[in-house]
């Protein structure tokens, strides 16, 4: 799996006109704009910067730091080493610094917007090979309806790859969702699921936000892979459909067996999709209520936060130089689709003029695929399948 995603990774990088041998692009955006993008996220920002400092923590060396960007893979915060933060200068590790596959090549930020997926790229994976004494890991970071708010990264000398560092990535990113699906969420009653009844509480746990008839307000992602359900399945089952139970029926089975976990079968269409014969999960009620702490100062999940502060130290060193880079031609950052040229009859087929519209909307979105294909109006699988065809390379 690794390996593919990797492959496929310099696939797309090729795609987008990359060179193995080019320098990264360091432009940034700063000033007010950067203000004005870390205040739209500020709410991402303020739950994940704590976990950011305890994951650094974890890390215990002076040759790392901690990234978090945007939907887009523009850094927001970064926090590590002083001098190894002055030195990813040279690299645009910084705050402004965006990390699309199609400006950067593979990385773990670009890589993980692209599969949303967790990803480690280590050494001699990155696609431009400026990049290739780098080792990072990255984890993708979801809000209550399964959009993509932003990437959580650790980023450091190739020759201090270990792990476990995608694990703590993964757990980082884990505890902000939560963060930021209780956050949303501390007014509703919320359904706790899991297939084993022991593991109820824990960070693996799925939870369901319910509304006071019943309507599905949100889910974390762990409860749609327990349901085997797509993020869109939010917008059109409700809990009679999913459990074959209104919502006075599942208050009335919770107090009734108040002391352990309800069992829930699968309902209907829910149950005919999912991969088990007779499918069962336990799950626990939590009544509405307001947030007991800041989500500023305090992570979310105390049994996460107590797995993440005991996880293993992590030894990184490293003494020689990173290799210093020249700076590229600036480029605008913007999400609007520039004017394209016009074409030529003679010079210019239908299809060429449509990926001549493509190639620049999937640049003017700085690789972002998701965002393109909006702005195109067609499918993401059909812009990639475009994308990957002979006329994107004429």
């Amino acid at each position: 799996m690794h390996q593919s995603t990797i492959q496929s990774s310099h696939e797309r990088c090729q795609m987008f006109g990359l060179q193995p041998h080019q320098a990264p692009d360091l432009h940034r955006i700063e000033g007010s704009r950067l203000a004005e993008l870390q205040l739209r996220n500020a709410r991402l920002c303020a739950q994940a910067l704590p976990l950011m400092e305890m994951l650094y923590e974890q890390l215990s060396h002076a040759q790392s730091m901690v990234l978090l960007t945007d939907a887009s893979g523009v850094v927001l915060h970064s926090l590590g080493d002083a001098g190894f933060l002055a030195r990813a200068q040279q690299i645009a590790l910084a705050p402004g610094a965006q990390w699309a596959e199609a400006t950067q090549g593979t990385n773990a930020v670009g890589t993980t917007l692209m599969t949303e997926r967790p990803t480690v790229v280590n050494g001699a994976e990155h696609y431009l090979r400026s990049l290739q004494f780098l080792t990072c890991s990255a984890a993708p970071i979801f809000d209550h309806k399964g959009a993509l708010l932003g990437v959580i990264d650790v980023s450091s000398d190739r020759r201090s790859y270990h792990p476990h560092t995608l694990a703590l990535a993964r757990i980082s990113a884990r505890m902000i969702e939560n963060q930021w699906f209780n956050d949303r969420f501390s007014n509703h009653t919320r359904l706790h699921l899991h297939a084993s009844p022991q593991r109820l509480g824990t960070l693996n746990e799925g939870v369901l936000a319910l509304g006071e008839d019943g309507q599905l307000m949100g889910a974390n992602r762990r409860a749609l892979d327990l349901l085997n359900l797509p993020a869109t399945a939010l917008r059109r089952l409700d809990l009679t459909q999913i459990f074959g139970l209104n919502m006075g029926e599942l208050q009335a089975l919770s107090r009734s067996q108040p002391d352990t976990a309800m069992s829930l079968l699968l309902h209907g269409t829910v149950a005919r999709g999912h991969p088990d014969a007779a499918p069962m999960l336990y799950g626990r009620l939590s009544p509405s209520s307001h947030p007991q702490w800041p989500v500023t100062t305090r992570p979310a999940d105390t049994a996460a936060a107590a797995a993440l502060a005991d996880a293993p130290s992590i030894q990184l060193t490293s003494e020689d130089p990173l290799i210093e880079l020249t700076t590229v031609a600036d480029t605008s950052f913007s999400p609007l689709l520039p004017e394209p040229a016009a074409p030529t009859a003679d010079t210019l087929t239908l299809r060429a003029s449509e990926m001549r519209m493509i190639r620049q909307t999937v640049h003017a979105c700085q690789g972002n695929l998701a965002l393109a294909a909006r702005q195109l109006g067609i499918g993401r699988s059909t812009l990639y399948r475009k994308l990957k065809s002979p006329d994107a390379h004429s």
